[in-house]
């Protein structure tokens, strides 16, 4: 959805280089914005009474908190909707749906401004979606659209003011109504968790072993988790030439017995064979830590004083202990845009995603 593109630059445009900033578009708390999109089939007489938008929003983890949501709706212009055609302007009205056991709620009832072309409506819807979050089993969110006019209230056509348009707001995907859940995790988010969510949707068993070593040529990811295309390549090593000599803090690579610094590491998820589910970004500069660890070891370092005293055995007494290793002693998170194992596109803040600095442990 171009929406959620656009809000993934606005956010990760006003980052600094390294890490992510969600809340600098009033989403406040948020560390994952998630797109769910209409699912509703709408028909003709549905259109000209009111306007129903259901979502599937299950792929919302319970523990998650619901900072904010918000109902984005296409409102196209009609002859009835520009400046002058009201002497009173009608009011839009939205609630939730009614059901079996339970009455409509408004949520939400404002006048319909005069519309030249098209715009996107947008609906605070919070609080109806913290409600809703918290039920044990909750159904499909679902959403009412609906206008009145006149002294004496009374229905109105959405299609009037340019609603109501076939498809929940359009035929094409990208003109069906949006609803933006901003949430915040309780945990720590693994991108290994998404990868495995990915593999059972596509019907792949994702092996428990780590990843083979880049190093060696070998099945690649998108084989592993059985990429969408279908597509089996090899993945080859060629990063490793810039520095990361194959395979860092496990003793390789000692070329000019070099200290522990942080190296180039560039990642390209299109390598990885995850640019089927990944929209942004398609690369960034991971970086890694290589090197050695020797007596003395520099503060800069920050070396813990276990790593000092293993490091001081080991000047003294190779065989008594191994040297210290060069690991990742700070990193930052980035942003990633990608479609979940649900279908719904996701801007999604990761951890320990950059290395921003290297020490003996």
């Amino acid at each position: 959805h171009h929406f959620m593109m656009s809000l993934y630059r606005s956010l990760a445009g006003r980052a600094p280089a390294g890490a992510a900033a969600v809340s600098a578009s009033g989403h406040g708390r948020a560390d994952t914005i998630t797109g769910f999109t209409d699912q509703a089939t709408q028909d003709e007489s549905a259109a000209e009474t009111g306007q129903s938008f259901l979502f599937d929003v299950s792929s919302l983890n319970d523990a998650d908190e619901v900072v904010g949501a918000e109902l984005r709706v296409l409102r196209r212009g009609s002859p009835e909707s520009g400046p002058g055609s009201w002497t009173s302007p009608p009011l839009l009205q939205l609630s939730t749906c009614p059901g079996a056991a339970r009455a409509p709620r408004l949520l939400y009832s404002r006048a319909a401004e005069p519309l030249v072309g098209q715009r996107w409506e947008a609906f605070d819807v919070a609080d109806a979606m913290r409600r809703h979050h918290r039920e044990p089993r909750p159904p499909a969110f679902c959403l009412l659209l609906r206008a009145v006019a006149g002294p004496v209230p009374s229905p109105l056509a959405l299609r009037r003011l340019g609603f109501g348009w076939p498809g929940g707001g359009g035929s094409a995907a990208e003109e069906r109504a949006l609803l933006v859940v901003s949430s915040r995790t309780q945990r720590k988010e693994s991108l290994f968790r998404e990868i495995r969510a990915q593999a059972r949707a596509l019907g792949a068993a994702l092996a428990s072993e780590p990843l083979p070593d880049p190093g060696t040529r070998t099945a690649s990811p998108r084989a592993v988790i059985g990429g969408r295309r279908r597509r089996r390549t090899a993945l080859a090593g060629t990063r490793t030439a810039q520095g990361s000599g194959g395979g860092a803090g496990r003793g390789h690579g000692r070329r000019g017995r070099s200290r522990c610094s942080r190296k180039p590491l560039h990642v390209d998820f299109k390598e990885l064979g995850w640019d089927d589910w990944i929209i942004a970004p398609l690369d960034y500069e991971a970086y890694h830590c290589e090197g050695l660890c020797d007596f003395p070891l520099r503060s800069h370092l920050e070396p813990t004083n276990h790593a000092i005293i293993q490091t001081l055995l080991n000047s003294m007494a190779p065989d008594a202990a191994p040297a210290s290793c060069c690991v990742p002693a700070r990193l930052s998170p980035i942003s990633i845009l990608y479609i979940d194992a649900a279908n719904n596109v996701v801007y999604k803040q990761y951890e320990d995603m950059v290395v921003e600095a290297c020490g003996c442990r």
